[in-house]
């Protein structure tokens, strides 16, 4: 087996089944296996697998267990060279998977790879990042809106590949479609089942990297990330689960003592953001809602404890 696709559902019925109708053309005349793990949907998700792609296996989680959990139940049945863990609000263009597969066999010491991923109307979106720093964070308190920062320093503070910019290294790739050598993973291990559900990518990246792995952005292979789509059906969990989860990197990579360093920066930035986005000329609807958000993230900051409840 070539290589195993693991998609981790929960209540994307439509999304899911464009995800699966795509995949066939996407990994081209690789020998392919997809496994669906399904988090207790109630919108008929696992009866849409059952009916229309029993090829598939789907296994049936019993409970919103989230994306670590729900990724490392299929892991045991993934029996592929390569295994790609793969959102269900994303759609894979004709070739895109062999062709991320084949970059991935031809850098040998890449544990890692990732696609460019675009959106609906095919403009690139966040594909990878670096791993955090609190002074990046001080970056986006000092140029909120991005006026004056270039280069890499721009970039720290949040990078969008452009179309023309070619394969690199990077720090990680997104998970939304992650795709990792057997070796590495029998390397690494499974995901870190303490982050529910954000975060958990980034950690395995820190992980293939100390191994000795490279994580490699793949700009020569394109998936469609209908990026929020999925996230929005939990909304302000979402938001929670987020610091949450960046609080847990933090203290396991860091120290737990660095932890207030990155709550402190992010309380400045985001702050700021939401003072500049309630402020704006044009008091749009999508100011509003961002403005926000940015005073939810920095209230969030003055919680030692962020507790979250995962919907059910």
């Amino acid at each position: 087996m070539d290589l195993s696709i693991i998609i981790v559902n929960w209540n994307t019925r439509q999304l899911l089944r464009d995800c699966l109708a795509s995949l066939p053309a996407a990994w081209g005349n690789l020998n392919a296996e997809v496994l669906v793990v399904d988090n207790a949907s109630q919108d008929g998700s696992a009866d849409l697998v059952r009916t229309e792609f029993p090829e598939h296996l789907l296994i049936e989680s019993g409970g919103n267990l989230g994306f670590s959990k729900g990724n490392n139940l299929a892991l045991p049945h993934a029996t592929g060279q390569a295994v790609l863990l793969l959102n269900p609000d994303t759609v894979c263009p004709p070739e895109s998977l062999a062709r991320l597969f084949a970059f991935l066999q031809e850098k040998t010491q890449a544990g890692v790879v990732g696609p460019m991923l675009v959106d609906a109307q095919g403009q690139p979106t966040l594909t990878w990042g670096f791993f955090p720093r609190a002074r990046d964070h001080w970056l986006g308190f000092l140029d909120p809106k991005r006026w004056w920062l270039r280069g890499t320093l721009a970039r720290r503070i949040v990078h969008i590949p452009a179309p023309s910019e070619p394969s690199e290294q990077v720090d990680y790739v997104t998970g939304a479609c992650f795709m990792m050598r057997r070796q590495a993973l029998e390397e690494v291990g499974p995901l870190d089942e303490q982050f529910f559900m954000y975060f958990e990518e980034t950690d395995w990246c820190w992980r293939a990297r100390q191994a000795g792995y490279e994580v490699w952005y793949c700009a020569e292979a394109r998936v469609a990330h209908l990026e929020g789509q999925a996230a929005a059906k939990v909304n302000w969990f979402s938001l929670r689960q987020f610091q949450k989860s960046y609080r847990l990197f933090v203290a396991k990579h860091y120290g737990p003592e660095q932890v207030g360093k990155f709550r402190l920066a992010q309380y400045a930035e985001y702050g700021l953001k939401a003072l500049l986005r309630s402020m704006a000329v044009h008091d749009s609807q999508d100011n509003q809602i961002k403005a926000a958000i940015f005073r939810e993230k920095a209230r969030l900051q003055l919680m030692k404890d962020i507790k979250v409840e995962p919907p059910s």
